[in-house]
């Protein structure tokens, strides 16, 4: 009986990795619209991560994407500096040296295969807060793979972030993100 239970765990554990869907080649942009007019790009390629299909039956998928934001890169050193140290705080450690995509929910796609432009939502964690967002996503089958576009609005204030500003210039509330990634089984 005992051996018989763990045949079966490992036989669902093979299955859910065989459905899993890993991160490959990435680009997280995210737009900073600037207060006086114009914006800026904070840009990484540091995404990782993996999803499958529920196994609870949920629409929402296990697992989680996540982007290490001690990476993010301005173009300009000292706005890194300000970005990373004064207003994500990474130095603070989990939750906020990341930013995690959890509880990833494609609307009118197959988990099994989806492919097409729709939307999703998920829970976003950042600088040590969890909230609800969603935007919109185009899903193309490139090769073995899949190719995910998406872009999602975030409120600085929504996650506790203060208002970054320099010198009276400052980056409005409301920055987009734009992440493009592969994916495989």
């Amino acid at each position: 009986m005992r051996l018989t239970l763990i045949g079966l765990v490992l036989v669902s554990a093979t299955a859910m990795t065989a459905n899993a869907w890993h991160v490959g080649q990435s680009d997280v942009r995210v737009i900073c619209p600037m207060t006086i007019g114009g914006s800026f790009d904070a840009k990484t390629t540091s995404l990782s991560g993996s999803v499958t299909v529920s196994a609870s039956g949920s629409p929402a998928f296990d697992g989680s994407l996540a982007v290490d934001l001690r990476t993010l890169d301005t173009g300009i050193d000292l706005r890194n500096e300000h970005l990373r140290q004064n207003y994500l705080e990474v130095d603070k450690g989990p939750g906020f040296d990341t930013a995690t995509l959890s509880e990833i929910d494609l609307k009118g796609f197959s988990p099994d295969a989806p492919e097409g432009k729709g939307s999703f939502g998920g829970l976003l964690t950042l600088h040590g807060v969890t909230k609800t967002v969603t935007g919109a996503v185009d899903v193309r089958q490139v090769g073995a793979g899949l190719r995910v576009k998406a872009s999602f609005p975030v409120n600085l204030s929504d996650y506790s972030i203060r208002k970054p500003r320099y010198l009276g210039i400052g980056v409005k509330d409301i920055v987009q993100v734009e992440v493009a990634f592969a994916v495989t089984r």
